[in-house]
């Protein structure tokens, strides 16, 4: 599994000069490498996997499917998007689904100074993806005032996750209440049921905080963030290769 802070790049490419010249640059970044030679194995991957950042070489992938992939994926539509090609191919419109343009021949410095000017961008859409496995006390008071405590699974800056022993309806407005570890006063909002699953497990996205709750939520979202983020990742250089380098160390999918 991956470390739930780590961040995971996508590179679709065959081109070796193109692929040494990533890899490098994202390890010291301590940012995660999957490479993908079949622009369709990196659509289904996105289908599946949060990702932050994705580099589609136009040599492989002319009409960028993998960037527009991305631009309409439910989960990853704010990855950053980087297009490789020469440059007289760069200044056609097809780049502008692109956030970024990497000129071939590409060299590690000109890769690596592209990707530090992204690395705030990506770091900021993780965190705020970001969801908290915690186990706190909820309370929830539906539209006809009937009052329900579950527990949390997990929490994000956007909604939570929790097990409840009565399933609720999907699309149900409700009110939550719940104190959050190390923090003194509940907070209160309200949330919309957005999916149910089996054993009481419902997702809700929140709707309506006010501003000082959102405050206190957010930074408390920030601080397990950074906390589990400084913790050791394990071997977040690992590269998980499809169809290019088999010799190369494997990320388990």
């Amino acid at each position: 599994m991956n470390h739930p802070c780590e961040l995971q790049a996508v590179v679709v490419g065959s081109d070796r000069s193109v692929i040494d010249s990533v890899m490098p640059c994202l390890e010291q970044l301590g940012i995660a490498l999957s490479v993908y030679a079949q622009p369709a194995s990196a659509v289904q991957t996105l289908k599946r996997e949060k990702i932050d950042a994705f580099f589609v070489d136009r040599d492989l992938d002319p009409e960028l499917s993998v960037l527009k992939g991305m631009r309409s994926s439910p989960s990853n539509r704010s990855a950053v998007g980087f297009a490789i090609a020469p440059r007289q191919a760069a200044q056609t419109e097809t780049f502008r689904i692109a956030d970024f343009v990497i000129e071939k021949p590409v060299s590690t410095m000109s890769v690596g100074r592209t990707v530090r000017a992204a690395y705030g961008i990506m770091l900021k859409e993780r965190k705020r993806y970001f969801r908290h496995s915690v186990g706190i006390p909820v309370e929830l008071t539906d539209s006809s005032y009937r009052r329900f405590v579950g527990q949390s699974i997990n929490i994000s800056q956007t909604g939570i996750a929790v097990a409840l022993a009565t399933q609720l309806g999907a699309r149900e407005t409700v009110q939550l209440e719940f104190h959050l570890p190390n923090m003194g006063e509940k907070l209160s909002c309200k949330a919309q049921i957005i999916w149910t699953a089996e054993q009481g497990k419902t997702g809700l996205s929140f709707t309506q905080m006010n501003p000082v709750d959102r405050q206190r939520l957010t930074a408390w979202i920030e601080e397990e963030f950074h906390r589990l983020w400084e913790m050791p990742a394990g071997n977040a250089s690992a590269v998980r290769v499809d169809a290019i380098n088999r010799a190369a160390p494997i990320r388990n999918h």
